[in-house]
């Protein structure tokens, strides 16, 4: 069993994601893969919490658009 596999939830074992940055400097980070919109905000609260850095979201899938300031 890899790191990946002890620390990942199951049902976050199918997301995937990809970085890069923008002509401001900015890095940005996309995840995708979710079998269900609604575990977006556990996801990020999950991957955050990990890297333990503040973020605030500002809605969800239901209320579209979510920017968050990290």
């Amino acid at each position: 069993m890899s790191n990946r596999d002890k620390k990942i939830p199951d049902k976050f074992k199918d997301v995937t994601g990809f970085t890069f940055t923008t002509v401001g400097g900015e890095m940005m980070i996309v995840f995708h893969g979710f079998h269900d919109d609604d575990d977006m905000p556990e996801f990020a609260e999950f991957v955050f919490s990990r890297l333990k850095m503040d973020f605030t979201s500002f809605g969800g899938m239901k209320d579209p658009p979510s920017p968050t300031i990290h």
